[in-house]
């Protein structure tokens, strides 16, 4: 996750599906939705997965563990602003 894609656990028989159909369907084509947790093609698979909603919002939000922390950062200077000297 951390290095932005998404793994995706499907059964060994939605897997052998898919493949069945690439090789069948002339420039086959397969959508993962993160936001329905799905994957689906145009002749009617679809499959659903799991993901945390918090791994879900990193990935739409496209943010890694210095992007979510950056995001806090008004709040981390703030901190900072009033931190004793001595603390430094």
């Amino acid at each position: 996750m951390n290095n932005g894609l998404l793994p995706i656990v499907l059964t060994d028989g939605e897997v052998a599906e898919l493949m069945r159909r690439r090789e069948e369907v002339a420039n086959y084509k397969v959508t993962v939705d993160l936001d329905s947790k799905s994957v689906s093609d145009e002749q009617g698979f679809r499959a659903s997965f799991e993901i945390s909603d918090f791994q879900r919002y990193c990935l739409l939000e496209g943010l890694d563990d210095i992007g979510l922390t950056l995001k806090n950062e008004s709040d981390i200077t703030a901190y900072e602003r009033r931190r004793p000297a001595w603390m430094s």
